[in-house]
């Protein structure tokens, strides 16, 4: 992976939030979804960053980010080849200098109306985990949402309402650990991440979270990727479940 600097925050002292939110192909959202986060966040963590990691975009989402990032220099932007959500969610993890670490899409449609509530909630817990009420998504992202539940609760006897919900705020040294266990290119490091929160029984708040419809953009797992999609994931948790157990 390659990674282009836009700005850097200034000063020495590390910000206490790094905001780490994947993009591809997101040229319709990612200047609202820029200034929701520069609204909502900063305006209650002034000394945050945002990392935003463009995924080989084939439209004008760098470049509108980058626009945007110049002379701000709490705004962070880095490239790679696109290798899919997951790798630039990794990516953006690796390059965070937070105290902690959020993860956010570009879509928005995650509120963040609450974030003031979910900041509070922080500071006494190692982890907050949104969960998206009255959900927004078509049937196969909740068919889906399903499957994952119950895999978790049979095959690992993990409980977690709303597993991959990309909104999940996690203090950035446990969020290394748990992403040194991954694969180097993990497709579900948001799902894993919270197995691995639960199962090193880490403070975890669940907050629920506004879920609305997709507006523009469009979602890249489409139902004729599902299946694929599905067994990679059940792969990837098998692997990462006997790398807790301490099994290669």
């Amino acid at each position: 992976m390659t990674s282009s600097v836009a700005s850097a925050t200034s000063g020495t002292s590390p910000p206490r939030l790094t905001v780490v939110v994947p993009a591809y192909n997101e040229s319709d959202n990612i200047a609202a979804a820029i200034a929701d986060i520069r609204s909502h966040i900063f305006g209650v963590v002034p000394d945050a960053e945002l990392v935003i990691v463009d995924d080989g975009s084939r439209d004008a989402t760098l470049d509108i980010a980058r626009g945007l990032a110049a002379g701000d220099p709490r705004i962070r932007i880095l490239t790679q080849v696109n290798a899919g959500q997951g790798p630039a969610v990794v990516h953006g993890l690796s390059e965070a200098r937070g105290e902690f670490c959020m993860l956010l899409d570009s879509d928005r449609q995650i509120g963040l109306l609450d974030f003031a509530e979910t900041w509070r909630l922080a500071q006494s817990h190692d982890a907050v985990l949104g969960v998206r009420s009255q959900r927004k998504d078509p049937w196969h992202r909740l068919l889906l949402s399903a499957a994952l539940r119950a895999w978790l609760s049979v095959l690992l006897g993990v409980q977690v309402r709303d597993a991959n919900v990309p909104y999940k705020v996690v203090r950035r040294e446990i969020a290394l650990r748990a992403i040194a266990m991954m694969s180097t290119q993990p497709r579900i490091p948001s799902v894993l991440l919270a197995i691995y929160l639960r199962r090193h029984r880490h403070r975890v708040a669940e907050q629920p979270v506004v879920h609305f419809a997709r507006t523009a953009g469009e979602t890249t797992l489409r139902p004729a990727r599902l299946i694929v999609f599905c067994r990679a994931a059940l792969s990837e948790l098998a692997r990462f479940h006997r790398s807790l157990n301490g099994h290669p």
